[in-house]
């Protein structure tokens, strides 16, 4: 009896000693320790991961072609990570991951559950880097390149890092193919609806992905991000910190949109925390791509967002829309802490658009918000009706610092009956406002009103300084800078602002400066010059005080004021009062 005791813990002692060994550790090649990409990952998901880890070097040059998934389900951890790449010591053209099927799945939404290339399920640091993906059959029936589920209401993906990749779809005219989508799906989700699973832990939710340095194209939506939709304070289940794009290392997204009558989207995301979208080109003519059919947008956050900050910082964005529907080159809706849309261009292709389109649009809660060194590039051209909107926000936050500083929003054409606002912050008197260094200029209209900077309330102390507004011309109503609101008081100073060469071929006014409810307004220090109107029933106001409690006016430059045809008692005014309660 002691003998077989001894020879059964012998023998669990070798199985230990086997399973351990099992485990995938070390430096792995494909080809050589393993054919194909396939084996490896069945390796993987059968053995797991041993101490140190597992790195995967695959052949400049290799290519596999696959009519099924490679779906791995292991996970890694901080000290076992799981590494997929180009082998260092062969550089050259990225290995290549070609799914060559119609796939098994027919989603009928984005962001249900679909076919994809890669599937990671609920993996923890697993990196991809330098792994190209395709789909070659042209009837779109493979969705997503790259995509991440949940291995269960539990178990979401953390610490995976997509990067370096070129990911190649076809789109044909699906609605529902991404190059990269990180869903709230587990295996069972179904093809009929993006919801997906509900989760009973944060250890579901999706976070720390970062997805850097990837070219997408030939996609309906270039990066779609879906967590959860925690809607119950703290909002903790939502996923968290995603990262899409960085210094040096920014995505490419190119030719999406296009191919349907459905909203499309450079980068979507949604029930998302804490995430950064930085550096990115965003282009959905690029690379051989059509103008949009429907609403487009570049960068969205949906408003079903919440907790935590948001970044968009250093992207460029293009965008071609053929249809008449509207264009959104960064679109943030949900109420964060603080928002920050920074050092970003925008450029426009065919932009038929009848429909309100905006290159920023901030339309939410959030009490703090940077908007900063934004800029056009080129000539936009929009040849339908419908507002355009350099900056635009409609919100009712409390509190909080806005501050709208050296952005650029200039060389617009609008041959339509298109209003334009430059800048428009039209949100709570509770927030300081700060609009500085900001030029809205070459602004070319039709019939329609233009604004060059529309700031509609802000808390006692707001300023609206060093602003440059010129060279617009409509036979629309034309202010240079509207101050206040018809329906609540502003109080700020504007100071030190430059408004000129404004121009109007209607019977409409030109103001320079115009000021609506003030509780406590001082205009000062600004130069108002060479505003004309050229309609004989033109008028030209300099500075415009339409009514206000507190309104001082003093120390600014007015002149060059001119309507040639007009034969009115006034039609010329460098100051004009037109209410009774103001000291001056």
């Amino acid at each position: 009896m002691r003998k077989v005791t001894i020879l059964l813990i012998m023998l669990m002692m070798l199985a230990s000693s086997w399973n351990a060994f099992a485990q995938l550790s070390g430096t792995k090649t494909i080809p050589g320790d393993y054919a194909t990409i396939t084996l490896a990952v069945s390796d993987l998901n059968t053995l797991g991961v041993g101490t140190g880890g597992v790195t995967f070097n695959i052949a400049a040059g290799f290519t596999e072609s696959i009519t099924a998934p490679i779906a791995i389900t292991a996970t890694g951890a901080t000290d076992k990570p799981i590494v997929f790449r180009l082998d260092p010591s062969t550089p050259g053209t990225n290995p290549k991951v070609t799914r060559t099927d119609l796939g098994a799945f027919l989603p009928t939404t984005l962001g249900a559950q679909g076919d994809a290339v890669i599937i990671i399920d609920g993996g923890d640091y697993i990196t991809f880097d330098k792994i190209d993906v395709a789909a070659s059959d042209v009837n779109a029936g493979i969705e997503y390149g790259y995509y991440l589920r949940r291995a269960s209401t539990t178990d979401g993906c953390k610490n995976v890092t997509i990067k370096n990749a070129v990911i190649t779809m076809q789109k044909g005219v699906s609605n529902y193919v991404a190059g990269i989508y990180s869903s709230n799906n587990d295996v069972t989700s179904l093809v009929s609806s993006a919801t997906g699973i509900i989760l009973t832990s944060t250890g579901g939710r999706t976070e720390n992905l970062t997805i850097t340095g990837n070219t997408i194209q030939n996609v309906f939506a270039g990066i779609v991000l879906r967590g959860y939709n925690h809607n119950t304070y703290p909002y903790n289940m939502l996923d968290q910190n995603v990262v899409v794009g960085a210094p040096g290392a920014g995505n490419t997204v190119l030719n999406y949109a296009g191919n349907s009558a459905n909203s499309s989207y450079g980068v979507y995301l949604i029930y998302q925390t804490s995430p950064t979208v930085s550096y990115n080109t965003i282009n959905n003519v690029g690379g051989g791509g059509a103008n949009a059919t429907s609403t487009l947008y570049g960068i969205f956050m949906s408003s079903s967002s919440t907790g935590g900050n948001f970044v968009a910082n250093n992207n460029a964005l293009t965008l071609g829309q053929g249809s008449t529907s509207g264009a959104q080159g960064i679109y943030v809706a949900p109420t964060c802490p603080s928002v920050t849309i920074s050092n970003n261009t925008f450029a426009f292709g065919t932009f038929a658009s009848t429909s309100s389109s905006n290159l920023i649009y901030c339309s939410n809660n959030s009490p703090n918000i940077t908007v900063d060194g934004n800029s056009t590039v080129g000539t936009i051209t929009k040849t339908g009706a419908g507002s355009l909107n350099g900056y635009y926000n409609f919100g009712t936050p409390v509190g909080g610092i806005v501050s709208i500083n050296n952005n650029n929003f200039s060389n617009i054409v609008l041959t339509g009956a298109s209003t334009f606002y430059g800048i428009q912050h039209y949100t709570s008197n509770t927030s300081l406002m700060s609009i500085t260094n900001n030029t809205v200029s070459n602004i070319t209209a039709g019939t329609s009103a233009v604004y060059g900077i529309f700031q509609g309330y802000g808390a006692a102390g707001s300023t609206v300084n060093g602003n440059n507004v010129f060279g617009i011309s409509s036979a629309g109503i034309i202010y240079g800078l509207y101050l206040g609101s018809n329906t609540a008081p502003v109080s700020l100073n504007a100071y030190n602002n430059k408004v000129y060469s404004l121009s109007s071929t209607g019977a409409n006014a030109v103001y320079g400066i115009y000021n609506v409810l003030g509780t406590l307004n001082n205009i000062y220090k600004n130069k108002v010059y060479d505003i004309s109107g050229s309609n004989a029933g033109s008028l030209v106001y300099g500075i415009y005080i339409a009514a206000g409690t507190t309104t001082n006016v003093y120390n600014n430059l007015i002149g060059d004021l001119r309507t040639p045809a007009a034969n009115a008692a006034l039609t010329i005014a460098g100051i004009y009062l037109a209410g009774s309660s103001f000291t001056n």
